[in-house]
């Protein structure tokens, strides 16, 4: 049988990916987004597939229950833990496995598989760093993967791939990989840039800050904890607003206030969310929803 796990690319969803291969022994592994979902061309000869920590898409709705609906015959399972999902059962019915967990290892270990306590309390701490402690694990694995983004800017998409793969490798085979060494040991400039960011964080509203930095050579878990020091919730643009397609990520440590219900979103994490639309626009929006 022909196995394939479709997972996504963070910590929590690369920690999912090797729960689900050690305990079936064998698959092809896909990481994917939730937005490149409808890009992937399944092999006819694919028996069983897993889907693991992967999200409804919440600018396409539609893009992600096409898919399921396509292939539904041959999903031996969705495991998703974000606000959202729960539109998959009308398609999956007990296919899909879904409570709002800290992480998708968790909603697994609910579910019967079997997960190491260090990789669960690694794949929580990817998830919500606001509420878990960062563990050596998360660390290891978060420390290389900000840094293969950093290069994925300048279009090397296959260092961020070579960096997931071979964290699941290490994983699932005890063996300490040098890929993930190299790519760590290049996170402290990193961090440097990203603490020095933090302090250009401006007040937009009362608890709310706001800061505009081009490019995106942060670490974006890192930012949001550093500004929640000032700030409950913080605002960060990503790209020029010149452009026409900046990106706005909105991020908060209140446990009060859930973002995806705030700006009307079919999904995603309730404590951030990315707008996209011009700056101004998105700012406009950003102050009238938080001020109701």
């Amino acid at each position: 049988m022909k196995n394939l796990i479709i997972c996504h690319g963070d910590g929590d969803g690369i920690i999912s990916a090797a729960v689900i291969l050690r305990a079936i022994g064998e698959a092809e592994i896909v990481i994917t987004q939730p937005f490149l979902l409808d890009r992937l061309t399944i092999d006819v000869n694919v028996e069983a597939i897993y889907v693991v920590d992967i999200a409804v898409n919440n600018k396409n709705v539609n893009m992600t229950t096409v898919f399921a609906a396509n292939h539904a015959d041959r999903i031996v399972f969705w495991a998703d833990h974000h606000q959202g999902s729960e539109v998959l059962a009308s398609i999956l019915n007990e296919k899909l496995i879904f409570d709002t967990t800290p992480s998708c290892p968790e909603l697994l270990a609910r579910n019967g598989y079997s997960v190491p306590e260090e990789w669960l309390n690694a794949a929580n701490a990817c998830d919500r760093p606001t509420k878990y402690q960062p563990t050596s694990l998360s660390e290891r694995y978060n420390n290389a993967f900000k840094v293969s983004l950093i290069e994925l800017q300048d279009g090397n998409r296959a260092a961020v791939e070579k960096v997931q793969r071979a964290f699941i490798t290490e994983l699932t085979t005890e063996t300490e990989s040098d890929i993930v060494s190299e790519y760590g040991g290049r996170y402290e400039p990193i961090m440097t840039a990203t603490k020095a960011a933090a302090d250009s964080f401006t007040e937009l509203l009362p608890g709310v800050g706001i800061t505009v930095l081009g490019k995106t050579g942060v670490d974006k878990t890192l930012l949001c904890t550093e500004g929640y020091k000032k700030y409950p919730v913080v605002v960060v643009q990503f790209g020029s607003a010149e452009n026409g397609e900046p990106v706005t990520m909105v991020a908060t440590n209140r446990e009060d206030l859930n973002l995806v219900q705030t700006f009307g979103l079919p999904s995603g994490p309730p404590f951030r969310v990315n707008l996209s639309g011009k700056f101004e626009e998105i700012k406009k929006l950003v102050v009238e929803k938080l001020l109701q």
